[in-house]
């Protein structure tokens, strides 16, 4: 009838999931330059990746992941957010 882990939450609210130690919006950006680095050219995709790695880690400065969104939602046109967030009229 205890279900310990029913009942397990995170130590804070930017404790967030994490895949290989990475937050899942790097993953999703670091993974697909690595591969395209390693296997199509790297004279291309490995700078792409260090810049990309680079310039997300100086925009967070230390912040979570929802706060890349919410800077994106103020400083991107609306038609580039509407493309990323669906409930925006």
């Amino acid at each position: 009838m205890n279900h310990p882990e029913r009942y397990q939450f995170p130590l804070t609210l930017s404790n967030q999931r994490r895949v290989c130690g990475l937050p899942l919006d790097e993953l999703v950006l670091y993974v697909p330059l690595a591969i395209c680095a390693i296997f199509i050219n790297s004279w291309i995709f490995a700078p792409a990746l260090a810049g990309a790695i680079i310039g997300v880690r100086r925009l967070k400065r230390g912040k979570g992941s929802r706060y890349l969104l919410s800077l994106s939602y103020w400083l991107l046109p609306t038609p580039v957010m509407r493309f990323f967030i669906s409930g925006i009229n």
